[in-house]
């Protein structure tokens, strides 16, 4: 697993730049745009960037699941332990995080595949929760080699 490290730590810091970059572009470009258009055009526009998304988000998040999860296993395993330094529980605080915005990302994929109606929360609200989360991984990915 050595020998992996680099290759998927390069792999998983370019993705999670894919993943954050497009959370926050939402948030900051296209969510200013919605009160410009026609009601018409902000549902063309919501379409055509969802179908992009739902192809993009979904599998860029996997792959920084498995590529962290290839990451992780250098820190936390049966030899190492799981909470026996400060590095192990604060990435299992990150580990943590991730799930809230996986369990996110399942949640609105199985609405769009059931063509269900999304929460209030999860249309209007989930993009910042990620952008938070996000920042907190990013800053405890650092402070996990600090301590």
């Amino acid at each position: 697993m050595e020998a992996v490290y680099p290759y998927a730590h390069i792999i998983h810091l370019i993705l999670a730049i894919m993943f954050l970059g497009y959370v926050f572009s939402d948030l900051a470009v296209i969510s200013t745009l919605k009160g410009k258009f026609s009601k018409e055009t902000q549902q063309e526009i919501n379409q055509t960037l969802g179908k992009r998304s739902f192809k993009i988000f979904p599998l860029t998040l996997l792959f920084l699941i498995l590529t962290g999860g290839m990451m992780m296993s250098r820190y936390i395993n049966s030899d190492a332990g799981f909470f026996e330094t400060d590095l192990q529980k604060i990435l299992m605080f990150k580990i943590a995080l991730v799930l809230v915005i996986a369990a996110g990302v399942l949640s609105n994929l199985y609405v769009k595949l059931t063509k269900g109606k999304k929460s209030n929360f999860m249309e209007n609200h989930f993009h910042k929760l990620v952008i938070v989360l996000g920042v907190l991984i990013v800053v405890s990915a650092k402070w996990m080699f600090l301590v």
